[in-house]
């Protein structure tokens, strides 16, 4: 891949063969003890994102980025940011289009019940694979710049063709980083790892706004900052950006808010990516099964046809997408089993 981000590339047409394979967020991490915030198979937790609400409605910063970017990549074409990365979209290829992923953690089932269906790529907000089939691509997430996620981050880290940092430092209770310290960090510990073939993620934000309790500024404002600010073809570079999205607590809204909601978080990430990739590697309707298969059958499509490379659906738990460690009737709706 050319590092010479100054000239503008052409764009290129991909085969509709081309797979593409792979993460999600608020999640314990993988081996029990490290601070991821998510759900275990004995209590859901709600993620922090929840309670950055407005009347029942996700809060989305129509902020940084909205207002100087103009419309690239249309599922089948690909073309660069000044100072850009190089930026490839993949074509819409029946369903799922190749984007479709799965996130999962120590206490999911076995994924191999997902194997004759959609999903082509998993996460598990970690930096090793745990017990997912080799048939699935797995993209590794180097979750926070301290230890023990960076401990052994340079020999995990390799071999792997897609790497995804710090999970959502906008987030006090997550990654928890000010904008200059995870440009700092991502200098030294992901920017590295960008060797020919290799593609890097600018940090997961959530689909706050404003500013948290420790005044770090949220969602696409905080994602916009980084950019800006990580924006050195020799020193600084994403490949993609990544965004999580949560609905109102407890589904108590109607399911056309949450998509009216979702869908505009989603052009907002687009909008602020200028011309990178969008990863959705987390998102989630909450409520009974009814209004989150609405939800999928209307956002599904949406995402599939977008310029959204990939996405996983929170999360392969049971409860959620599986039961009795078998895909139940939610997961054969996303997963297409």
């Amino acid at each position: 891949m050319s590092r010479d981000y100054r000239i503008v590339a052409l764009l290129l047409l991909l085969s509709s063969s081309l797979p593409f394979l792979v993460n999600a967020s608020p999640h314990p991490q993988r081996g029990g003890n490290r601070h991821f915030h998510g759900a275990s198979t004995s209590s859901l937790v709600l993620p922090s994102t929840t309670t950055l609400l407005n009347n029942g409605n996700a809060v989305v910063n129509q902020g940084a980025g909205t207002q100087s970017t103009t419309v690239v990549n249309n599922g089948n074409t690909a073309t660069t940011a000044t100072n850009g990365p190089i930026i490839t979209s993949s074509p819409s290829t029946g369903t799922g289009g190749g984007k479709r992923g799965l996130a999962y953690n120590d206490s999911s089932p076995s994924l191999d019940v997902f194997a004759s269906s959609d999903i082509t790529w998993v996460h598990d907000w970690s930096s090793s694979p745990g017990n997912a089939p080799s048939g699935f691509l797995f993209v590794p997430t180097l979750w926070s710049d301290e230890s023990p996620h960076s401990d052994d981050w340079d020999s995990l880290a390799a071999g792997h063709q897609y790497l995804m940092s710090f999970n959502e430092p906008d987030i006090v209770s997550q990654a928890n980083m000010q904008v200059g310290d995870a440009v700092t960090a991502y200098k030294t510990l992901m920017f590295p790892k960008r060797t020919s073939g290799v593609q890097i993620g600018a940090p997961s934000v959530s689909s706050g706004s404003g500013n948290n309790e420790a005044g770090i500024p949220m969602g696409t404002g905080w994602l916009g900052q980084f950019l800006q600010q990580c924006n050195d073809p020799n020193s600084c570079v994403a490949d993609f950006v990544s965004g999580h999205w949560y609905g109102c607590p407890g589904g108590t809204c109607p399911v056309t808010d949450d998509v009216t909601s979702f869908q505009t978080y989603v052009s907002d990430l687009i909008a602020t990516a200028a011309g990178r990739d969008v990863w959705i590697p987390e998102f989630q309707r909450y409520g009974d099964v009814a209004g989150q298969k609405e939800f999928l059958d209307k956002v599904l499509p949406f995402l599939d046809t977008s310029s959204v490379v990939r996405y996983a659906y929170y999360m392969v738990v049971d409860g959620i997408l599986t039961t009795g460690g078998q895909v139940n009737e939610l997961g054969s709706a996303y997963a297409g089993v």
